[in-house]
């Protein structure tokens, strides 16, 4: 299920770990954080990105085609790991960028150091739990059920096809090993972190909160989370979008991210 346009695919050693990065394009850097489905490899939206930009899209520890260190077994270890991968990356003023998953991890990264970057976005990220709704339960479910909450309408999403055909067995294997460590990572306490809220209190790095409005999978309640507790953020919702803005709605959630950039 990669898809593989103009990228580099290289290996980037850290912490003992060798790491699967894609990289591309040149100018201010983007570290970009995949979501608990695993790394898509070098996507198109990516690709948009890297029109003006150096973008760095690495498969976390435990996804794809990175092994997963002994020791890592939390999103707090994967933050960790994660600075350190941006260290390796001789990052600075960067900004950081992730979807669901990878949305907590960049959170919880700015929240343990904020002197190295230049702007977070925070696109539909679990991590804070909602007071008025529940963020969706995705692994006691069907592969059908769970494709089914991604998209709000899968008629408007770019190359459906590619994105909704039969695995291959090589690719089915990577997905279960996928599930298989984001289920070690997020079940307890299922996708959230009760103090990050007021960890986040303390981060001044102008943000982005980007979210569909029609999220089945987290609801935009965490967006209005997201944003009540970063002091210099922005809430910008897309709508008729569901929980993969860059790939549901790609021109709306480029708009947002370029305009944003632009103001950094």
């Amino acid at each position: 299920m990669t898809t593989t346009l103009s990228a580099n695919e290289s290996r980037v050693a850290v912490a003992g770990t060798d790491v699967q990065m894609f990289s591309g394009g040149s100018g201010p850097p983007i570290l970009f954080l995949h979501g608990a489905g695993g790394s898509r490899g070098w996507q198109p939206f990516l690709q948009s990105l890297a029109a003006s930009n150096t973008v760095y899209a690495p498969s976390q520890p435990g996804f794809n085609g990175t092994e997963r260190p002994d020791w890592l077994a939390t999103i707090n270890d994967m933050a960790h790991f994660n600075l350190q991968l941006a260290q390796q990356l001789g990052l600075d003023q960067y900004v950081l960028m992730g979807h669901s998953m990878g949305g907590w991890i960049a959170a919880e990264m700015a929240a343990m150091s904020q002197s190295s970057l230049k702007g977070l976005v925070l696109i539909d990220g679990v991590g804070i739990r909602p007071k008025n709704s529940d963020i969706t339960e995705i692994f006691m479910v069907s592969a059908e059920t769970r494709a089914g909450y991604r998209f709000h309408d899968p008629s408007q999403v770019p190359d459906i096809e590619e994105l909704t055909r039969e695995p291959t067995p090589e690719e089915t294997l990577v997905d279960f090993s996928n599930r298989e460590m984001a289920s070690r990572l997020l079940w307890k306490p299922y996708m959230h972190n009760p103090s990050l809220p007021y960890y986040l209190a303390a981060v001044k790095t102008p943000t982005l909160v980007l979210w569909g409005r029609q999220d089945a999978i987290v609801p935009l309640e965490c967006g209005e989370l997201y944003n009540q507790a970063l002091s210099n953020s922005k809430l910008a919702v897309i709508d008729q979008c569901g929980h993969t803005p860059q790939v549901e709605k790609p021109q709306e959630f480029l708009s947002e991210v370029t305009g944003f950039l632009a103001g950094l």
